[in-house]
């Protein structure tokens, strides 16, 4: 008896052995390192923010010249889609992997010499090659991940692989003040962000070779189980929409990729959703599936006509709703320190709020999110959301630190999880399944053309109105014309959003009507 429990045992154990990761715990491992590989990304992306005082004090910037530092990190990644995921194609996922977790650790590494050496020009080539790497690794992240989670669980994997990395602008904001407090050396606090930034690295190499590993053992489960290697057909078709959409809503900036030859297609997946409101002829599904696989997130200008309204009017509202979010939290530690009378420390304690409430909410809603009708309804209801947000950021005012401040600092979090689970994930409904690649593309150039410039427009709004008509210096009217602009911009991001409502209402209704569809 006992000879037969151990024999069971065994073959158990075997068979356990051969399974893909995938199959196993280890898909939440893969999905953890996953988040983690750009923790240390987001921790460095903010670090000017939490410090800006400092940086603006010891090297004698204005606020353009510091908002720079965010446009210069944007501005090569306007060109960067262009290119769509022909590098990663090329080079293959992995060794993305490596290559741009490596140009982030160079770029940080010139960020800390220019906080050393107090050197505005060495800080501005740091940023910009930190941008590359990290636009770059967020493609990459997107494309692995997609491999892994082609199927069931997509909204969640996706909710965490957005929310998690903002934890670490979270804990920038809360100890990079303290950490500059306590040495008084920029130089020192940007080296605090490059030892994460290795930590990420690190990650990254587990990760990598956690797939090359489930690569291999996929290989030999599909020998033994040559079932798999026929799939359902609708299947097939919505893992790669899933994907497409993974893409995206891991920091989009249109060079992500996800292609056939990078899938690794399994049959065990047991729930995946549809936009489609009629049910297509087997003729539809072949045609329909051969384009998603061939899809590439890459502009082909020939495609551009083939976009009709919806995407164009949904695409304005994105691009608006991250510029009313990311160039504010770029200066809101001055911003809470001059408006409400916190000191650069509880400020950044402050700023952490809407980075945990995302993080703790969008993983909820990106849950639900597929199963939500009237996904167009919601839209409009995220920009009121914002509208709200900076009307009390522009009319709440304190003479000393007061706890009211949070109130719009967690719906700021609740716009950024709208953002992310609602918005985002539209962008698929209202393209064919074979014009994704191209849709994502021209939305990523859009996304960073906006993170380029917003910052610029702020803080010349800023420097015009800093010196009141007294001729004295008064930061505080500089912010309230500031909070003016973002309230304006919130306002027409609204009546965008009411016209996509109408316009989709009247038309195709793929935003107003959603079905999903279990197969």
């Amino acid at each position: 008896m006992n000879q037969s429990n151990e024999e069971v045992i065994t073959i158990k154990q075997s068979y356990i052995a051969k399974q893909p990761f995938q199959k196993t715990w280890v898909l939440w491992l893969a999905l953890a390192l996953a988040c983690f590989l750009l923790f240390g990304d987001a921790y460095a992306f903010d670090n000017p923010m939490a410090l800006q005082s400092t940086i603006q004090t010891q090297m004698g910037l204005n606020n353009v010249q510091f908002n720079m530092l965010y446009s210069i990190y944007s501005a090569p990644n306007i060109i960067l889609p262009f290119f769509g995921g022909i590098l990663i194609d090329k080079i293959g996922v992995r060794v993305s992997i490596f290559i741009f977790s490596t140009i982030l650790i160079f770029g940080q590494g010139i960020v800390v010499i220019g906080g050393y050496t107090l050197s505005y020009g060495t800080l501005l080539a740091g940023r910009c090659i930190f941008g590359i790497g990290s636009e770059s690794l967020n493609a990459a992240q997107a494309a692995i991940m997609s491999k892994w989670f082609e199927g069931g669980m997509v909204s969640l994997a996706l909710g965490l692989c957005l929310s998690i990395p903002k934890l670490g602008s979270a804990l920038n904001s809360f100890v990079s003040p303290i950490i500059q407090a306590n040495h008084n050396e920029l130089g020192f606090t940007f080296l605090v962000g490059l030892f994460i930034v290795l930590f990420s690295w690190g990650c990254g190499l587990f990760l990598i070779y956690l797939d090359k590993k489930n690569e291999h053992l996929m290989e030999e489960y599909k020998k033994s189980n040559p079932q798999v290697l026929s799939p359902v057909k609708e299947k097939s078709v919505s893992s790669d929409t899933q994907s497409q959409e993974l893409s995206l809503q891991l920091r989009t900036n249109g060079n992500h990729n996800h292609t056939h030859n990078s899938s690794v297609e399994s049959s065990d997946y047991s729930e995946s959703f549809l936009q489609d409101n009629e049910e297509e002829d087997n003729e539809d599904d072949d045609e329909q599936n051969h384009n998603v696989h061939d899809a590439k997130e890459e502009i082909k200008i020939s495609d551009l006509k083939n976009l009709d309204g919806s995407y164009w009017i949904l695409s304005s509202i994105i691009m608006l709703s991250e510029a009313l979010f990311v160039p504010f939290l770029d200066n809101g530690n001055a911003f809470f320190q001059v408006k409400f009378g916190f000191s650069q420390q509880s400020a950044g304690v402050l700023l952490t709020i809407p980075y945990v409430f995302a993080a703790l909410v969008t993983p909820i809603i990106g849950i639900y999110s597929d199963k939500i009708r009237q996904r167009s309804l919601l839209i409009v209801l995220t920009t009121v959301i914002f509208i709200v947000t900076h009307l009390c950021l522009l009319l709440i005012h304190c003479d000393s630190a007061c706890g009211v401040s949070a109130l719009p600092l967690l719906s700021l979090g609740l716009c950024y999880s709208f953002y992310s689970a609602i918005l985002i994930p539209s962008i698929p409904l209202v393209v064919k399944p074979q014009m994704i690649g191209t849709a994502f593309g021209l939305l990523g150039v859009m996304q960073n053309t906006a993170l380029a410039l917003f910052p610029l427009i702020t803080g010349s709004i800023y420097n015009g109105h800093v010196i009141n008509e007294y001729g004295q210096l008064d930061p505080f009217e500089g912010y309230v014309y500031q909070s003016y602009f973002f309230v304006g911009v919130s306002f027409f991001n609204c009546i965008i959003a009411i016209s996509l409502y109408i316009f989709d209402k009247n038309g195709s209704q793929k935003l107003s009507k959603l079905r999903n569809k279990k197969l």
